[in-house]
């Protein structure tokens, strides 16, 4: 009984509050077309799971269809091929990262010898150096705190002139 109901209040629903389902997605949102007056172009709206806003529970593409930078909603195909090329993006520029890491290593370590300042200490450090980029818990920023990159010295800004050559 409720259902058939429910079929019949359906459409009548849509009529009344000019809202036209589009799509889901895997969190629940309701992406809508709404459309109260006929003369103004429909607006995309998102009605959320949770009925609170959350930037982080909406696809990628589905924000896109939203900010009309796309002009048909995302299907399933569509949400796994993107999410399939960021995993891939996300993968080439660590190996990019990587690459360019060890390459300034390697030239750093050229520089030394060219110059005939380093020794196996200096050497090892480097490596030591290398490694700690690459380390998951090591902290990504060298400059906290204001320090230059060799970490010994602070930035003193009384002491800086621009005039000065």
């Amino acid at each position: 009984m409720f259902r058939r109901l429910r079929t019949f209040l359906e459409p009548l629903k849509r009529f009344v509050t000019k809202k036209t389902l589009v799509g889901t997605d895997k969190f629940g949102n309701k992406y809508v077309l709404f459309q109260p007056d006929s003369s103004k172009p429909p607006r995309r709206i998102v009605e959320t799971h949770d009925g609170f806003y959350d930037r982080d529970s909406i696809h990628k593409l589905w924000f896109m269809w939203l900010n009309n930078s796309r002009d048909d909603p995302p299907t399933e195909t569509d949400i796994k091929v993107f999410d399939a090329e960021q995993v891939a993006m996300k993968e080439r520029i660590r190996q990019v990262e990587e690459e360019d890491a060890k390459k300034r290593l390697q030239e750093q370590m050229e520089r030394g010898m060219n110059q005939g300042t380093a020794s196996a200490s200096d050497s090892v450090s480097l490596e030591g150096m290398f490694e700690a980029m690459n380390s998951a818990d090591a902290p990504r920023n060298t400059r906290e705190g204001g320090a230059t990159s060799s970490g010994s010295e602070k930035f003193q800004p009384e002491g800086w002139n621009p005039n000065k050559k």
